[in-house]
Parts: C-alpha cells; structure tokens; sequence
C-alpha cells in the first residue's frame, strides 16, 4: 500500500485530533463523532482498502477515546459529580451492549456501516440545530435491571457507530431527574467504560480479520497514538473556550456542518 510517508500521516492524525479534541471539551459531544468522519477521509487518501475503511476508523476511535474519556471521567470524580449507584447498573449494561456492538459490526459490511453512521450524523445534525426540549415530567431512575437494559442497548449503538455515547446518556439520565452536572459527570464515565469495552471487544474480535500495515486487528496504530495523546491536551482547551464563545450559535453552526 503506497502513499504518504508515516511523518505526514502523523501530522494529519495529529490535527485531527486537536479538532477533535477541542470540539469534545467546547460542544460537549463524543470524539468519535468528529473523529471518524475525518478518519475515513483520511484512510481513503491513504490507500486503506474500501472494505476495511469503516471498520478501521471505527476501532481506532473508540481505542483512542479511551485516555480522553478517563481523564474527563477523572476530573467530574474529583467534583463528585459521577454517581456510582448509576454507573455500576449501567456498567453491566454497558459490557453485554459493547459484545452485541462489535459482533455486528465484525460481521456488517464497510458501506453499511458508512450509510448507518452518516444517518446518525444526519439526525444528530438536527438535533443540534432544534430548541433543546423542556422536561415537562420528571421521572424516577429503573431498577437496577432496567438501568443495565437502558445501556445494553446505548452501548450496542456506541460500539456500532465508534462513539462514547454521551450525546445519547445525558438525555436519558437528565429524564430521569439526574440533575445535569451529575448526569454530564456519570456520562463521563459510563462513556470511558463504552469506549474500553467497546474496543477491546472490536480488537478481540478483528485480530485476524485484516493484514493492513501499521494495524493491530481493526486498530490504525498510527492514528491511535497521535489523536490519543492531541485530544487528551486538546479537550481542555475546548472546555475554556466553551465559558468564553457563545457555545449556543457554535451549537447551530455544528449542526449545519453535521
């Protein structure tokens, strides 16, 4: 496989990551959502094969939200903002959703994948661009099996399409009257366990299914290393800029490029 020497993939890995990593701390919104798309760009200018393209930027994602989401998961402990009591539940839903995820995207196709997520992208391009709704009524948090049922299948979602799933948890617990720094903070985490989960399952799972140059299974190494260590130095600066710009305009914008 021809292409640009690894120097300048690196370079290109590196931006990304910065771009994604600031986007993540401004927006409030999982790596994976901006990360991937620019993956698959640049895995096409590089030469990846077509058929792998989807799966690659995929895994890769995932594994390198990994440090991000642990740093991030981290700092809201620190504030006691994680709420164990969800966490531990969700968790459990959170390993079974992460299996189901990476067993059905090991066996979808590239194109598949790409028609999936880019519909994801479509409505969640909309769902930035509307008026956030109002909780008209407020209700309690499921058992315990319930919690773990919710997650199963926001892990399963994650998996499939590389990302933490935080656009989808913080929802789901400000619904159940989880107040939203708390909600924010447990998304946080139940994100990093998506994002561990999700890749060590996809790479279990690919070890053997590819031979491109540079991967481990259905992971670009080079990538993995470069967006890794950017976006974990990027996200808090995204996080300042987000008390300083008008988050709520930059929101629209976002929506419209989505």
């Amino acid at each position: 496989m021809g292409g640009p020497s690894l120097a300048f993939e690196i370079i290109i890995f590196g931006l990304i990551g910065i771009f994604a990593g600031i986007l993540s701390g401004l927006l409030g919104i999982g790596g994976g959502v901006v990360t991937i798309p620019l993956l698959l760009i640049t895995f096409s200018y590089i030469g990846i094969p077509p058929t792998a393209i989807m799966h690659l930027a995929i895994g890769t994602s995932l594994a390198a939200m990994v440090f991000n989401t642990l740093s991030a998961s981290y700092s809201h402990y620190n504030k006691k903002a994680v709420l164990f009591d969800i966490v531990k539940p969700m968790g459990v839903g959170i390993l079974v959703g992460a299996i189901f995820g990476a067993l059905i995207t090991r066996i979808a196709s590239s194109s598949f994948l790409q028609v999936f997520f880019g519909a994801f992208e479509f409505i969640l391009g909309v769902r930035f661009l509307l008026t956030e709704p109002k909780i008209k009524k407020e209700k309690k948090l499921p058992s315990f099996w319930g919690l773990s049922l919710i997650s199963t299948g926001v892990a399963t979602l994650s998996t499939m399409l590389g990302i933490g799933g935080g656009i989808v948890n913080v929802p789901i617990l400000t619904h159940f009257n989880v107040p939203l720094k708390k909600a924010i903070g447990t998304s946080s985490a139940l994100s990093f366990l998506i994002s561990l989960f999700g890749a060590l399952f996809f790479l279990l799972f690919s070890m053997h299914s590819t031979s491109i140059k540079d991967s481990v299974g259905y992971l670009y190494m080079p990538a993995f290393i470069a967006i890794s260590i950017i976006s974990f130095f990027a996200a808090p600066i995204g996080a300042k800029l987000a008390h300083i710009l008008p988050t709520k305009v930059l929101k629209k914008v976002f929506g419209l490029v989505l």
